[in-house]
């Protein structure tokens, strides 16, 4: 989550790392259980990692975990590929943690631990769906698997620029907004892809930035146009339940208008002056009038 080489590539195995980078929150929040439980089960992933190194090259975790194009339709490793890191540069998993502690931590406390992780593995599955799916289009890497956690943080890191702008991150030794900080990151990235695509030379930093724009993609479609939809569609519904409750009225007070018209006569030329059609009028207003007594003797209220 920086400005400096982002991506890892591991020529024994071909398997792309999803990276991290330089910055740093300036400040050391307390994490949620969330965020401890993610730490935890990263680092115990990586521990296996080791354990089921074959010494060089791939490791079997990645091999059957990470999300890869040949295996698109295997859905378990969209989750999975979030929790494996290179075993062999160990800034993959610091700095990815190192995200997640310092900016996750915020983002649990604004929306509880359930709603943090639903977000941060949303990002993830989305991060590593755009790589499969450019993957396949592109049709280079049918066999090489992505991993880490890089595809959350990227996810955590608009949506804490969005939600907290006044968190300041140390880029190059530098306290910055992250606001800047976020717009100078997907700059760099919008730049890695363009230049790989009208290039045609989709080097390993293409791929991981294809997995960090899903990831960013996915939390800006979160944070920022689902509430909108949200709200234009709460907007949308008060208009019509409006019209309604306007047209409801406005049936009403004719029906009114047409008993007392029907009152007006019976008192000026007696109840035999009534046609059948007002005779039957005056029947149904009698009988909702009932309806309602006995609505407000049973609720208490209309």
């Amino acid at each position: 989550m920086g400005l400096e080489n982002r991506t890892y590539w591991k020529d024994d195995g071909h398997s792309y790392r999803g990276g991290g980078g330089g910055g740093l929150l300036a400040g050391m929040p307390k994490p949620g259980p969330a965020v401890k439980y993610l730490l935890i089960i990263n680092i115990v992933a990586f521990f296996l990692q080791l354990v089921f190194s074959r010494g060089s090259g791939l490791d079997l975790l990645s091999e059957y975990f990470g999300a890869t194009p040949a295996a698109f339709w295997q859905v378990w490793r969209y989750i999975t590929f979030q929790f494996l890191h290179d075993t062999v540069n160990l800034w993959h998993l610091g700095l990815n943690m190192l995200g997640l502690y310092m900016l996750g931590s915020h983002l649990e406390r604004h929306w509880g631990s359930r709603g943090f992780v639903k977000f941060y593995l949303t990002c993830g599955f989305f991060a590593g769906l755009t790589y499969v799916i450019i993957g396949n289009i592109v049709g280079t890497i049918d066999h090489t698997p992505i991993v880490g956690a890089s595809g959350g943080v990227y996810g955590i890191l608009l949506a804490a620029a969005v939600l907290f702008p006044h968190i300041r991150l140390i880029l190059f030794l530098f306290p910055v907004p992250i606001r800047f900080a976020c717009l100078l990151i997907f700059v760099i990235m919008a730049w890695t892809i363009i230049s790989a695509v009208t290039s045609g030379n989709y080097a390993p930093g293409f791929w991981s930035e294809v997995a960090h724009l899903g990831g960013a993609v996915t939390a800006a479609v979160l944070v920022l146009g689902l509430p909108k939809i949200s709200n234009s569609s709460q907007q949308v519904k008060a208009k019509l339940n409006e019209g309604a409750w306007r047209k409801k009225m406005q049936k009403r007070a004719d029906d009114q208008a047409q008993i007392d018209a029907i009152l007006t006569k019976i008192h000026e030329h007696g109840l035999t002056s009534l046609s059948e059609r007002e005779k039957k009028i005056l029947s149904d207003a009698t009988s909702r009038q009932r309806q309602q007594e006995k609505q407000i003797n049973r609720d208490g209220h209309l």
